[in-house]
């Protein structure tokens, strides 16, 4: 009995599965389709808006804080302010005084207020006149625009008399040197009047002394060299000129 030969066996890899084919790239929408689109959309938005859809919150729903109305509140202020002070500037006031007077009567205000001077009067013109602007009165305003007009036009054309005005003249050099020849003069004897007057502050006695002295050594150098009536009436003393050509008595 014949034995059977050993069979051996071998696996071989199974074939690989075919790989799906890839799908073809869609080509890019055109232009036409893309419109199509944003129409439908647009109706669609247009059909829910329709249909009851929340409105959107306004800026009045939202809860304002305090401090958030307060400072909405100074800066709505600042801003009128502001405005009103541009308003001022452009607003045209008279520059002279009697017509800034006559513009507030006309606007049935006081003219002058107690310490008020001419700026300030006319300062004060330019604030109502800004206010009368702001409230809308422009009416009463163009009217006593209209009526200082026609006054100014009906009053009497008065004839201008001679103006009075300071006139300076250049001054000569001997002017001059007499003006320097007095302060030279002026100025030492307020600077001696200056030490006394300090002196006899901090010690008086002192002063007194120092002039006693003086008084003594100017008699203690003075001789007799004539006598000369000067008056009926006895004089009380004498004093000679700058030059010492003349002596005046007294």
């Amino acid at each position: 009995m014949e034995e059977d030969e050993p069979q051996t066996l071998t696996s071989s890899p199974a074939p690989a599965a075919a790989a799906p084919p890839i799908a073809p790239i869609p080509p890019p929408p055109t232009a036409a389709l893309l419109l199509r689109a944003r129409a439908v959309a647009a109706r669609a938005d247009s059909d829910s808006d329709r249909e009851g859809s929340a409105p959107r919150p306004s800026a009045d729903d939202y809860e304002v804080s305090e401090e958030s109305r307060l400072a909405r509140e100074r800066q709505e202020k600042a801003v009128q302010e502001l405005l009103m002070k541009r308003r001022a500037y452009a607003m045209a006031v008279p520059t002279n005084d009697s017509a800034v007077r006559a513009r507030l009567r006309r606007l049935g205000e006081p003219i002058t207020l107690f310490g008020e001077r001419e700026m300030e009067r006319r300062d004060r013109l330019r604030s109502i006149m800004v206010r009368l602007d702001a409230e809308g009165q422009l009416e009463r305003l163009l009217k006593a625009h209209e009526d200082e007009q026609a006054a100014a036009s009906a009053a009497p054309v008065e004839e201008e008399g001679p103006q009075q005005y300071p006139f300076y003249t250049e001054g000569s050099q001997e002017l001059l040197q007499a003006r320097i020849d007095i302060a030279r003069y002026s100025l030492a004897r307020t600077k001696s009047r200056i030490e006394r007057a300090r002196r006899r502050r901090d010690d008086p006695d002192e002063d007194e002394d120092a002039e006693a002295e003086f008084v003594v050594n100017q008699a203690g150098g003075f001789a007799l060299e004539c006598s000369e009536i000067g008056d009926d009436r006895p004089l009380s003393g004498c004093s000679f000129s700058h030059d010492g050509t003349m002596l005046a008595t007294r």
